[in-house]
């Protein structure tokens, strides 16, 4: 392990939290896509996204949308205080696609 870590192979180490446990029951995946490109930096968009707790990772991306981010919330009520008065109000948001999580896997592999 030490090895590896010397040679820049694993960068890190993650703890992992149970987040029904800790009362967030709902996680939601949004994609979304700017409307004012070239009014709003991507820095912008990215600094202010960043700064919402609910938002637990923020991924810029090529094809149908501009980000995706995975949002966590304690029910679908919550999610909906979260979109409407958080994300819907972020620099250059044009649309927003959800797809909520309903199961998860996890396939024991090389890479994680």
């Amino acid at each position: 392990m030490q090895r590896l870590q010397d040679l820049g192979i694993i960068t890190g180490r993650r703890l992992e939290l149970d987040r029904e446990k800790l009362g967030f029951g709902v996680t939601v995946f949004l994609g979304v896509k700017l409307g004012t490109k070239g009014r709003v930096s991507l820095e912008d968009f990215e600094r202010a996204v960043c700064a919402i707790p609910e938002v637990q990772t923020v991924e810029h991306v090529l094809g149908l949308y501009d980000y995706r981010l995975r949002v966590t919330a304690r029910d679908i009520a919550d999610f909906e205080r979260v979109l409407r008065r958080r994300i819907m109000l972020l620099p250059g948001v044009g649309s927003v696609d959800a797809n909520v999580l309903l199961s998860e896997e996890r396939r024991a592999g090389p890479l994680g």
